[in-house]
């Protein structure tokens, strides 16, 4: 009797999380939709924190910039766009060949894992891209793992080709991201340089470890603090795949309360937590212009640095 009893309790349980899973799904297909409209006369008037989350008035710091490519007849991809993407610091001009599908998405592939990423460059990811250009030596010899790189995981692109990391795996939870992802690593050439793979946080059984690599020094993630139910399964994963010693690099607006939360449970987890609102001075001096923009709001816009270190030791959280 309390087998059968046990059994139907962990039914139940097994059950309510999909059901909560799937509500997730339905949040995110809200703000993909919206994203999905590009027209001028959308209204912008936020009704909810999805619709707040959702405004793409402010699209860019200016810090990557884009121009369309023209490919030639042999390489011409009739289903997608293919753009350059560069960042000049100090004399010095980094850039990558990004490719925007234009096949129409279905409804199913829209609402897989974390999907936001398949629609546009969020500003957090941009300025993480930036921060890695401005920081190269940083990665030396270091294996990088990127989490919830969307269609471009341009932060992980960067680090494998220009670092001398020594291993970069980037990821996504959504199969549309990652095979566009497939078609960019193969298009720059970076096929020797990293892999890529699909991981749904919390689901660790499926890790993307290398056959000789057991965890990672660093690992990227940019804005992927949108969601509370997904809060404690992106901590559980950075946790499981980070070195001891090692340090995750998240970037993400303060987004009412989602980041203040975030280094919460992460210290509590374990993590050494420290958060900088000011690490790269060009990037300050865009954020105190954009300021005066109206359609700038630093609550959902400006990316907040935070630092977690895998250690065992004393955690502190520094605002």
């Amino acid at each position: 009797m309390s087998a059968v009893y046990n059994g139907s309790q962990q039914q139940q349980v097994y059950l309510q999380h999909h059901k909560n899973r799937n509500e997730v799904a339905r949040r995110r297909w809200k703000i993909l939709a919206r994203a999905l409209q590009k027209t001028s006369d959308i209204d912008t008037t936020p009704m909810n924190v999805d619709d707040i989350i959702s405004v793409r008035r402010f699209t860019t710091f200016n810090l990557v910039t884009s121009k369309p490519l023209t490919l030639n007849n042999s390489s011409r991809d009739t289903a997608a766009s293919w753009f350059e993407y560069s960042a000049t610091i100090s004399q010095d001009t980094y850039s990558l060949n990004i490719r925007h599908p234009t096949r129409s998405f279905t409804a199913a592939e829209l609402m897989g894992f974390n999907n936001t990423g398949n629609i546009c460059v969020w500003p957090s990811e941009e300025v993480l891209a930036y921060y890695i250009l401005c920081n190269l030596k940083y990665f030396s010899g270091k294996t990088v793992l990127e989490l919830g790189g969307g269609m471009t995981c341009l932060a992980g692109l960067m680090v494998a080709k220009y670092t001398a990391a020594a291993n970069i795996h980037v990821t996504d939870g959504n199969i549309s991201a990652i095979d566009n992802v497939q078609f960019i690593v193969k298009h720059n050439g970076l096929e020797n340089r990293m892999t890529c793979s699909v991981l749904q946080w919390g689901d660790i059984q499926n890790r993307p470890i290398d056959k000789h690599i057991s965890a990672y020094d660093i690992i990227l993630s940019a804005d992927c603090l949108f969601f509370d139910e997904a809060r404690q399964d992106l901590i559980e994963t950075i946790w499981a795949l980070l070195n001891e010693g090692g340090t995750a690099l998240v970037m993400a607006p303060r987004r009412g309360r989602t980041y203040e939360k975030f280094a919460e449970e992460a210290k509590m987890r374990g993590f050494h937590c420290k958060s900088k609102q000011y690490y790269n001075e060009h990037v300050w001096n865009r954020h105190l212009k954009l300021k005066q923009n109206c359609d700038y709001d630093e609550n959902i816009h400006y990316p907040m640095l935070l630092r977690l270190r895998k250690t065992y030791g004393e955690n502190s959280h520094d605002s």
